[in-house]
């Protein structure tokens, strides 16, 4: 009979050869023999972590700490756990743990870095990023998580020395490239910018090409077929459409697959034949050639001097922006009186996706409590409508029953039900979500509230943005502090709400203004 130690040898054995249930069946049987071998607990913990098990990691793991609180890998690795299954404080908390005991653990160093700016927490995250690169400046991991956290702290030359210092450890990996295309992106190169991030299949082991047919890199495509086909979020497609009619101007047949969500209201867009979604894409035409939304800037050239930014390119259908407004009692042009108030749409919230935890992380620094956003509701001379979904629209129903504002979203059945309300309004508040693109996409005036560590297309130290003329940005200045951006709002509200008459429509479709 194996001894207990002659039993870990060849789990261990397995373990590092990477055949993870072979070694997962002895740590067990380990483990059930007994129960108090928190070494069994600990490596069968980490072997949940590999399979993409994160809560179960964290239980097996979390019972070795609670048999031995004193082992440095333990709990850096309980840490690590608790930070893939998007638990950062708690991840926070024991790497603060692991390192109380063992102060240079470069592990730990760097995984407590990236839990911070996972978090949100980026200015705590690089000196401790950077204390584990200076222990070993040849780990990739740390380098890159270095360089991105640097990047969206704005220190911008130091990130891109990070990135290609990570690059050139790793050449053929292509995540270090993709971040140094976000760099540039964000800083406005888009000649470099647009051509790394084409890397970004590389990245998720995907391709670019559909059924076999190449990828439209920009040459000439008269008397052609393209499918051009969505592949990240709804803002996403509502932003990059505005290719599609260029690509019909150029001689081509355009083929659409969108989200379901977007099929009504992107049938109004010029120089689209067919348009599906994933389930009855089978349906449509041959094609010649195929392109990602995501890939048309690239294939296009486009530089930051020739977006194109003619708005609308987008119309939500009339019949419906007119039954919006019966079913509202709005009059587009004013009432009877001609007078009315300045209608402001609100957004708080973007999509939590608590399904992955690095998504559900961004969404929290985009996203505003209600709490900050409600005294705009009450600002003298607008009347406020919701355009807030999801469960965050509930934070919200008492200000509706106290009349502060008036939600009507219960009755929308997708983006095209949305573009019609927003249709009747004057300007839109809202956070960096699909709401932002799709009212600046119909024409709306939009003011959006952007995050410090702003997403690339938002670019950097501007208030405007080149894709859609009637966007205003409030950014914050520090991450997590939304109070200056609120109270800017505010102040901007006041005003715009105090200067409005029928004759502003025409003003305030044009691009807005600091100070408006």
């Amino acid at each position: 009979m194996a001894t207990i130690e002659e039993a870990y040898a060849v789990a261990i054995d397995h373990h590092q050869a990477g055949r993870l249930d072979e070694a997962a069946i002895i740590y067990q049987r380990i483990l059930d023999a007994d129960p108090e071998q928190a070494h069994a607990s600990h490596l069968l913990g980490i072997v949940a972590g590999q399979r993409g098990r994160p809560a179960e990691a964290v239980a097996l793991i979390g019972a070795a700490v609670a048999r031995d609180g004193l082992n440095t890998d333990f709990l850096g690795n309980l840490g690590a756990a608790l930070k893939a299954a998007g638990r950062y404080d708690e991840a926070i908390r024991h790497f603060a743990r692991a390192l109380a005991l063992e102060p240079a653990a470069r592990g730990v160093l760097g995984n407590l870095g990236s839990a911070l700016a996972a978090d949100g927490r980026i200015g705590e995250a690089v000196p401790w990023l950077g204390r584990a690169a200076a222990l070993d400046p040849a780990h990739f991991e740390t380098l890159l998580n270095l360089g991105i956290a640097l990047r969206d702290a704005g220190r911008f030359d130091e990130a891109e020395a990070a990135l290609e210092t990570a690059e050139s450890l790793r050449p053929n990996h292509p995540h270090p490239v993709c971040e140094l295309a976000v760099l540039k992106l964000a800083l406005g190169d888009f000649e470099e910018g647009l051509a790394l991030y084409e890397r970004r299949w590389d990245y998720t082991g995907q391709s670019a090409a559909v059924s076999g047919k190449p990828v439209w890199r920009g040459e000439d495509i008269a008397d052609k077929t393209i499918l051009l086909y969505y592949e990240q979020g709804l803002g996403d497609t509502l932003q990059f459409v505005r290719y599609a009619p260029l690509l019909a101007d150029r001689g081509a047949r355009v083929l659409l697959i969108v989200q379901p969500e977007l099929r009504r209201l992107l049938a109004s867009v010029r120089g689209i034949d067919r348009l599906a979604t994933y389930d009855d894409a089978s349906a449509l035409p041959r094609f010649d050639l195929c392109c990602p939304l995501m890939s048309l800037p690239f294939a296009f050239g486009t530089r930051i001097d020739g977006i194109p930014s003619g708005v609308p390119y987008i119309m939500p259908p009339p019949d419906l922006v007119a039954a919006w407004a019966k079913r509202l009692g709005w009059n587009r042009t004013g009432d009877s009186a001609g007078k009315r108030p300045l209608r402001v749409g609100f957004v708080w919230s973007g999509n939590p996706r608590r399904h992955d935890p690095t998504s559900h992380a961004m969404d929290r620094r985009r996203s505003v409590p209600f709490a900050l956003m409600e005294p705009l509701l009450s600002v003298p001379g607008i009347a406020a409508v919701s355009l807030q979904v999801g469960d965050a629209a509930e934070q919200a129903q008492a200000a509706v029953a106290a009349g502060l504002f008036t939600d009507p979203m219960a009755g929308v059945t997708d983006f095209a039900d949305t573009a019609a309300i927003a249709a009747h309004l004057d300007l839109v508040v809202t956070v960096d979500t699909s709401v932002a693109h799709l009212a600046a996409a119909i024409g709306r005036p939009v003011w959006m509230l952007s995050r410090a560590d702003a997403c690339w297309r938002w670019l950097r130290g501007r208030d405007d943005s080149p894709w859609y003329p009637t966007m205003r940005l409030y950014r914050q200045d520090s991450p997590g502090d939304w109070g200056p951006v609120m109270a800017r709002l505010g102040h901007d509200l006041a005003a715009a709400a105090a200067a409005w008459d029928q004759n502003c429509a025409e003003a305030l479709s044009r691009k807005a203004r600091p100070g408006w």
